[in-house]
């Protein structure tokens, strides 16, 4: 049963803790996006359950082991230098984009067939869909991906820019970094709030929390986990029983504070401006408490931990068919279906059928693709490497 889920990785050198956050993070948001596209249709209302965020969870976890691998990296050498500055690049982009353009492609195409019109968004292939407004009409849910790719770039190049040209040490380079991050984007929030949306509405938060330059900032968060954990790592390890209630007791309060402001318990100023600005701090603040336990848990070969590890393994690629491919079309089929359906039983049957369709449909598809594509194109980023001769 175990092989079902098996694929050829060395779970004991994993921090497994982080890949039960990918895996519980890909899954809710997958979720929630059904739940988000069909509760309508069976009378129920999405934004009355109070759930997570998936998307702090995972850009603090990705800022995490980034900047921990890329200290360790950098203080290898006595310098940084342009060639890791494109190494860098080239193990994050041939990660992601490859498969990323791969399923932009095919949606594109498969518009094209229905719209009998062509149009190729250069905005989404750039990743200036959503910069510093929402200017996507397709593969909507990829602004995460939009945010994590400019991290990806500015921050090796920054990096790059304050220790080679500045002559900033690498420890106080790294801190500088994260620091700009954090205050620039809570400026531009707070400048947002009063000059860019000054309804300040529901559908208006919506949009504002896609932006790349108002939520590279959880990414930062992530790294400034990372920083006290590689500098101070005994003050890291003492603490991690000490951080862990407090993380979780921040992390659910600001779950359930958001959830009483979207509906309308919490309709004061106060808490419409820190929805605005504050609350994608705090949420990520609370998240790094919980790192440092979580930095601990190790793989246990079993059932449960292996769909964990193999559902984290695959996560990219759930992302990337879970909606605009897989949800999308069988919504379709869905809506007219149910119009024949007269009975509230009936219905929920038909929506029960049809959730785990598209699940058992994503995860197929995933699997097939991560092996087939995502995997063989991961493999050969040190032959690329090694090809444009980037090893110091």
């Amino acid at each position: 049963m175990l092989s079902i889920f098996k694929i050829n990785t060395n779970p004991e050198k994993r921090y497994f803790g982080f890949d039960i956050i990918r895996a519980f993070s890909v899954i809710l948001v997958m979720n929630m996006h059904f739940f988000e596209m069909f509760s309508p249709s069976i009378g129920l209302n999405f934004f009355m359950i109070p759930l997570p965020d998936p998307v702090d969870m995972f850009f603090v976890c990705s800022g995490f082991l980034i900047g921990y691998q890329h200290l360790k990296d950098v203080h290898k050498m006595d310098e940084v230098t342009p060639k890791y500055t494109a190494r860098f690049l080239v193990m994050r982009w041939v990660r992601t984009l490859p498969s990323y353009y791969i399923v932009l492609t095919i949606i594109v195409l498969l518009s094209a067939s229905v719209t009998h019109h062509l149009d190729f968004p250069m905005r989404n292939y750039l990743f200036i869909q959503n910069l510093y407004e929402q200017r996507s009409k397709i593969f909507r849910e990829t602004w995460t991906i939009s945010i994590e790719e400019w991290f990806y770039f500015t921050f090796p190049v920054f990096f790059y820019f304050i220790t080679s040209l500045l002559k900033i040490n690498k420890k106080k380079s790294f801190l500088y970094i994260l620091i700009f991050y954090i205050i620039v984007c809570n400026l531009l929030k707070i400048y947002y709030y009063y000059y860019v949306f000054p309804n300040h509405n529901f559908g208006q938060w919506l949009n504002f929390r896609e932006f790349v330059v108002l939520r590279i900032d959880t990414i930062a968060i992530g790294l400034l986990g990372a920083y006290v954990c590689y500098f101070y790592e005994d003050f890291w390890e003492r603490n991690k029983y000490r951080f862990l209630p407090f993380g979780i007791v921040i992390y659910f309060g600001s779950i359930f504070f958001y959830w009483g402001w979207v509906n309308f318990l919490q309709g004061n100023e106060f808490a419409t401006f820190y929805h605005f600005t504050f609350y994608y701090l705090v949420s990520p603040v609370s998240i790094v408490l919980c790192l440092p336990y979580l930095k601990t848990i190790k793989f246990k070969n079993n059932f449960i931990n292996h769909l964990v590890l193999y559902t984290s393994l695959i996560s990219y690629s759930l992302f990337l068919f879970h909606l605009s491919l897989v949800m999308l079309i069988l919504f379709a089929f869905y809506l007219g279906a149910i119009k024949h359906i007269t009975g509230t039983l009936a219905l929920y049957a038909v929506t029960a059928l049809v959730y785990i369709i598209w699940l058992s449909l994503t995860f197929f598809l995933s699997n097939l693709f991560f092996n087939k594509v995502e995997l063989p194109i991961m493999n050969k980023r040190r032959w690329i490497i090694e090809k444009l001769k980037l090893n110091d």
